[in-house]
């Protein structure tokens, strides 16, 4: 065989190991492992894969492109990755150089120039491109695969779910007609608190709201507590009707802080919606940008802002995008508030719009009012973080609290249009405000040392009931009633059933660290 003549039919082998495909693998990267950091505050992959598909596409277009350009894949491959590691770099570096910097015009400039200088380099690299790209492959690749693993381990729970208590989903509801059913709303308005915190706490009086409900046919607990602590717990224990297997839970997670396994219930079957569909409801279900209530398995039909959810809000402020969002965004507080503003207001949209739908139906509604971000004026106009810092956490909290309370008296005046005034309507909260100390330092609270008024702050929760020619008093109905019995007292006075209430007991846990390690307070509260 002559010198450099290859015989016929031979074909020369590709170097696999030389595909640039590091670009591609830079892009995944960050989504991946962001996602892998929060894995605990997830139920489902579903949120990663919009932002994967993204990152990883648009970095393929930019590596096209790249490459017709210089006709050189390798090093276009390096020009590529480059661009990529400035994109999804630049949020973390602004989030370390924050407590440094006042502005974020030095940290843009030095970014720039930093760059600049890696593209400089990438473009003067033919002579050692192919080198690079083999080493940058490896890299890359083991660095995604380790922070898969790392999130397939947070997931790989999710193929065992545990179903409602046996005896709860085989309740059997007998209304006295089943041709004429109530419309039935729960609507959750986070950290709406109670009476007398915010009295005493917030110097508010919610009287006239709260009596404005009355006239409206609700009966109001003054003195109504929340079972639980936190969101997770509250809401699962409501709707199951049940106080939580806290043992059960602790067993289930990976560690103590592991708050996957409750999050995981909230978006499984629960024997309060099961109950209803079963008697021919449909289930309606208003989420917002918090993952673990967005959306249910059994919700026949689901609502749910699509702009930006949680995940991929916290992601955009990991990169360039950083630099022009500010200052609706800050290192310590990574969202954007106009985007969660946007779920709130499509929350509410669609909450006016449902009781004109027919019936009969079960509507579930997570609504992150009055919980921060305070993006609500009183007059529902925009409050940016300027007026917010100014004005403090009390009045910003006063001002959404006046919007909520508007805005729920007009969807209650539409239920009772729309629905008919046979709606069974409960307004309800899962957990109070945070209390100054335990916002000042939320992993470090030791919530055996809290004082009364900070517990009071907490707990104390609205409470309004709305159930149409029952009597709720007989059904067991009090001033200082708990969410666990809400849909005992609903179904024993308008669904026919005799359930027992349960006593109504409240439960801290220690820490956040320790978020099953729960222990009671109700005598603390309930005097």
């Amino acid at each position: 065989m002559l010198y450099g003549v290859r015989p016929a039919g031979h074909r020369p082998r590709i170097d696999l190991s030389a595909l640039p495909l590091h670009p591609l693998l830079a892009a995944a990267y960050p989504v991946v492992f962001l996602f892998a950091t929060n894995a605990a505050e997830q139920v489902t992959l579903q949120p990663l894969w919009g932002p994967l598909g993204l990152a990883v596409g648009a970095a393929a277009i930019l590596l096209a492109v790249v490459t017709l350009v210089l006709r050189d894949w390798h090093r276009a491959a390096l020009l590529t990755t480059v661009l990529v590691a400035g994109f999804f770099g630049y949020g973390h570096a602004w989030n370390a150089a924050a407590g440094i910097l006042d502005s974020q015009w030095p940290l843009i400039g030095a970014w720039v120039l930093l760059v600049g200088i890696g593209l400089l380099v990438a473009w003067r690299s033919a002579g050692w491109a192919r080198t690079a790209t083999r080493a940058l492959n490896l890299v890359a690749a083991i660095a995604l695969v380790l922070n898969a693993w790392t999130l397939a381990g947070g997931m790989i729970a999710l193929g065992a779910v545990d179903g409602p208590r046996a005896d709860l989903t085989e309740l059997q509801l007998a209304p006295a007609d089943p041709g004429d059913l109530p419309d039935v709303y729960y609507i959750i308005l986070d950290r709406y608190a109670g009476s007398t915190a915010l009295t005493e706490t917030y110097d508010f009086d919610n009287e006239p709201f709260l009596t404005a409900l009355e006239d409206r046919g609700f009966r109001v607990a003054r003195q109504a507590h929340s079972n639980y602590i936190k969101t997770p717990l509250s809401l699962v224990s409501s709707l199951s009707m049940d106080y939580l297997d806290a043992d059960a839970l602790q067993a289930e997670a990976e560690n103590a802080k592991d708050r996957e396994p409750i999050h995981r219930l909230l978006r499984e079957r629960l024997p309060v919606p099961t109950a209803l569909k079963e008697l021919g409801y449909e289930y309606l279900h208003i989420g917002n940008w918090w993952t673990p209530s967005a959306t249910n398995v059994d919700a026949d039909r689901t609502f749910h802002y699509d702009g930006q959810d949680e995940f991929s809000t916290v992601l955009a402020q990991t990169t360039l995008l950083r630099a022009f969002t500010e200052p609706e965004s800050a290192p310590t507080d990574p969202w954007d508030w106009r985007v969660l503003r946007e779920h709130t207001r499509y929350a509410l949209g669609r909450l006016d719009e449902i009781p004109a739908l027919p019936g009969p139906k079960f509507v579930f509604a997570h609504l992150l009012l009055p919980h921060d971000p305070y993006v609500f004026d009183t007059d529902g106009s925009f409050m940016d973080r300027a007026q917010v810092e100014q004005q403090g956490q009390v009045e910003s909290y006063r001002r959404q609290l006046s919007y909520a309370n508007d805005r729920m008296l007009q969807l209650v005046d539409r239920i009772l249009s729309q629905s008919g005034p046979d709606a069974v309507i409960m307004l309800q909260a899962d957990e109070g405000p945070f209390p100054a100390r335990y916002r000042a330092d939320e992993w470090g609270f030791d919530w055996r040392n809290a004082r009364d008024d900070e517990l009071e702050e907490k707990f104390g929760i609205l409470f309004a009931m709305r159930v149409p020619e029952a009597d709720l008093d007989a059904a067991g109905f009090h001033d200082a009633i708990t969410p666990v019995n809400t849909f005992r007292l609903i179904f024993n006075a308008r669904f026919g059933t005799d359930l027992p209430l349960l006593p109504d007991r409240i439960w801290a846990h220690t820490d956040l660290s320790h978020f099953y390690d729960l222990f009671e307070i109700t005598d603390r509260l309930v005097r």
